[in-house]
């Protein structure tokens, strides 16, 4: 079986003046399915911009990336953007909720764009949403992912917080939301950026334990981005990004 994700002499740099700043020199990574890998650097050496080149939200200077082969390079831009949509889950410390929708609206969002089609303005998306998916809302179209999303809530331990607006919810219901919401589209890839970084101990705890039961605990990859030595542990194989460069630490 061919590997989920390659990353071969990958390459960033960003242009800051007349100076271009070399952030990624020759990035290797491989993850079959079900693998779990922790990046670990200094802030500012390219963690972040390394999540984003595997999730095809930017593109490298040089070097290849491949999802079960295909490789990003050869992928315009509205392939790339299914590419995010369907095959790759993406949560962040930061969570990103949208304060205008509940809990449910929010899990659905990615599950529209997916399935919704011609939605690129971004005032016919909104109103779309204000008039589909409020609560009354009975739309039959909307009934399958409206189930999906409420499965994954209630696996999360959200079932009694649905229709919540995030302003209503701690800080560990929200990062559950967003955790739902990187699921509902079943990604094979799912890219952590400090996901427990605004949490309590206790709380992140929890929370990265719903991560992993519901990546690699159901045959699905995950790299996540940490400061924590004690949240790499737990996830098992261990990276450090220095100098531009990803090498393994730890099995």
């Amino acid at each position: 079986m061919s590997k989920l994700l390659v990353a071969s002499g990958v390459k960033k740099s960003y242009l800051s003046g007349a100076r271009h700043i070399r952030i990624l020199n020759g990035v290797n990574l491989e993850l079959d399915r079900s693998d779990a890998v922790a990046i670990v650097g200094a802030s500012g050496v390219g963690k972040s911009t390394l999540l984003h080149l595997l999730g095809a939200l930017d593109r490298p200077d040089d070097g290849r990336i491949a999802l079960d082969g295909a490789d990003y390079q050869g992928m315009n831009d509205a392939t790339l953007a299914d590419v995010r949509c369907r095959r790759v889950g993406f949560i962040y410390q930061f969570h990103h909720l949208l304060h205008e929708f509940s809990a449910l609206e929010n899990v659905m969002i990615p599950g529209i764009i997916f399935g919704g089609g011609g939605m690129n303005s971004p005032r016919t998306f909104f109103s779309y949403l204000l008039t589909i998916l409020h609560p009354t809302a009975k739309g039959e179209i909307f009934s399958e992912l409206r189930q999906r999303a409420e499965k994954i809530l209630e696996d999360v331990g959200l079932g009694e917080r649905m229709t919540h607006r995030p302003a209503k919810l701690s800080g560990g219901e929200q990062q559950r939301v967003a955790l739902a919401r990187a699921l509902i589209n079943d990604p094979d890839l799912v890219l952590a950026d400090e996901p427990t970084g605004n949490l309590d101990l206790a709380t992140g705890e929890k929370v990265l334990d719903m991560i992993l039961e519901h990546t690699v605990g159901r045959g699905k990859a995950i790299v996540l981005v940490t400061h924590n030595p004690d949240i790499a542990a737990r996830i098992g194989t261990i990276h450090q990004l220095k100098n531009g460069v990803l090498t393994r630490v730890s099995a």
